[in-house]
């Protein structure tokens, strides 16, 4: 692609992104942003944004926002879809592959037509979950947050054609730009997700931090370890941690 020149039409594009992401300051601001500014300026009919502390956490972040209501995906509302999304095929998505990671963090855009063959999971991912709610043009974008956070922004349009290779480059001269505003943004992506909790399940996830058992937090706290293992359940749910290990270290990073 590196032959491929860009047109003034490619550049008004990011730069049409650019100005209306100027006076964001918060990563909150940003997410609903950038989901509605992408597509007014690409070929692009939807957008989703994900945050979190790692790469992995950012699948799981249920606090994602998607392109404003109204705006349809031929299948069904967003919520339905972004909850059916967090519940069966998180852990399936293509952008946390290997070949995709590799791809995100060495040009921070990656398309699915660019990763070659998928394992079985993923392509039961794409088969079952995204060309239902046609999204046939699947192209994803990573960009830095503060604090090493990360940010994948996904594009999706249901022309598999939609985003030319010119269009990849724009998006990819876009991302650069983009990281150097997002990574002086204000508020940690994980704040959100542990002011759900409760304060009982606040102590019991700082325990977990301090690397005690359940039959540990359980003497402390007077619980039973039945109890306590129920806590341990709701709170990886509620902040879209996929283990203790995961949770105990955004404990530590948040500090409550």
């Amino acid at each position: 692609m590196s032959d491929i020149a860009l047109t003034a039409v490619e550049y008004e594009r990011v730069f049409a992104v650019l100005d209306r992401c100027d006076s964001v300051r918060t990563v909150t601001e940003f997410r609903d942003v950038i989901v509605e500014a992408i597509p007014a300026a690409f070929p692009i009919r939807h957008a989703s944004c994900f945050v979190g502390d790692t790469f992995e956490s950012q699948f799981t972040d249920r606090n994602a926002t998607v392109t404003a209501a109204g705006s349809g995906s031929g299948s069904g509302s967003w919520e339905t879809i972004k909850a059916n999304y967090q519940e069966h095929w998180a852990r399936h998505d293509v952008f946390n592959l290997p070949q995709a990671r590799q791809q995100l963090q060495s040009t921070r855009v990656a398309s699915l037509s660019e990763l070659g063959g998928l394992p079985k999971p993923a392509a039961v991912y794409v088969h079952e979950y995204l060309h239902p709610h046609q999204m046939h043009s699947i192209t994803a974008m990573h960009l830095d947050l503060a604090a090493g956070g990360h940010a994948l922004i996904g594009l999706f349009d249901p022309d598999k054609d939609a985003i030319r290779p010119k269009d990849l480059l724009a998006l990819r001269l876009l991302a650069r730009q983009l990281s150097i505003l997002t990574r002086g943004l204000q508020t940690l992506p994980g704040l959100d997700l542990f002011a759900k909790l409760t304060a009982r399940q606040r102590e019991v996830a700082t325990l977990v931090a301090d690397g005690r058992s359940n039959a540990s937090i359980a003497g402390q706290l007077n619980l039973t370890q039945d109890t306590v293992k129920k806590y341990v359940s709701r709170i990886l749910a509620a902040t879209g941690c996929a283990s203790r290990t995961e949770l105990a270290i955004d404990v530590r990073r948040q500090s409550f």
